[in-house]
């Protein structure tokens, strides 16, 4: 994927935008400028990054999401069988239930870092994420944040867990299987929690904004503005906004001669083909 959009963007600087952008099927696209087209895209990015973090900031926003869930850390897996084991699956379930809190709580303190990045995006940023998969945008948020989102999230999780008092639910199991260990000759545990809990609320994070943006990428009803639904939706649906419904070509209604769309993006193109060429407006 990475050589292609290389290519695409050695394509773009010879052949102009206004080509590139052709090969999305969406012709309004071409008669827009570099401004609007980086404004659409931090439009997109800022709705995915509102939408998952207001999904996962919540009670159960974790908890009670199978994609995203925290389980009982995977390299302790043998520590959870034990102790279920020997009757502490009760512990068990509310010590991952904590986890699972402590991640809810970091997932409200990053949006701020979502901004900042999304402020710095420059328009070859804001044309790869256009020319890019359906998840182009996550992909950018995460090359850019990862590392601020991963520095503030650990420090929520710290917190987190001295106010949910994680220790005081992972103490007792950890000691409780350190002691059938120190029985039975087997390795004693010992665990980073903060950053266990940190690594998987980043991934889920961005696992939740990847599948918002796919959304508002493919879907009309996703697009919560007339410049999401001209730059987005023009190459994936032909149904227009505002509840009013647009013809599709080739098809006809008994007793109507004509349909009216309802669209009102600016810079629409007529026909169902790529006619003339585009150009791209520099500010």
């Amino acid at each position: 994927m990475k050589r292609i959009f290389v290519l695409l963007m050695f394509v773009a600087c010879f052949c102009g935008c206004d080509m590139l952008l052709s090969t999305t099927g969406n012709t309004t696209l071409g008669s827009m400028s570099q401004t609007e087209l980086g404004k659409a895209v931090k439009e997109l990015l800022q709705v995915s990054a509102d939408n998952s973090l207001a999904k996962l900031g919540v009670t159960d926003g974790f908890f009670k999401n199978m994609e995203v869930k925290i389980p009982f850390p995977q390299s302790l897996q043998k520590v959870e069988e034990k102790l279920r084991q020997v009757g502490f699956g009760g512990q068990v379930d509310q010590f991952t239930e904590k986890l699972n809190r402590s991640a809810e709580d970091a997932a409200t303190g990053v949006k701020e870092i979502f901004k900042t990045a999304i402020t710095q995006m420059t328009i070859n940023d804001a044309l790869g994420i256009i020319l890019g998969n359906d998840d182009a945008a996550t992909e950018y948020m995460k090359k850019t944040t990862t590392a601020a989102i991963t520095s503030k999230v650990s420090s929520v999780v710290a917190k987190s867990n001295e106010k949910i008092k994680l220790a005081s639910y992972w103490t007792p199991l950890a000691n409780k299987y350190n002691t059938v260990m120190l029985l039975t000759g087997g390795a004693q545990v010992n665990t980073d929690l903060t950053q266990y809990v940190t690594e998987k609320a980043v991934a889920g994070i961005f696992k939740i904004m990847a599948k918002e943006e796919k959304v508002i990428r493919t879907k009309t009803s996703a697009q919560t503005s007339s410049l999401l639904r001209t730059v987005f939706g023009g190459s994936n649906s032909s149904s227009s906004s505002s509840g009013s419904s647009a013809t599709k070509s080739g098809t006809s209604t008994a007793g109507k001669a004509s349909a009216t769309s309802s669209s009102s993006n600016t810079g629409s193109s007529s026909g169902s083909g790529n006619t003339g060429k585009a150009t791209v407006k520099k500010n």
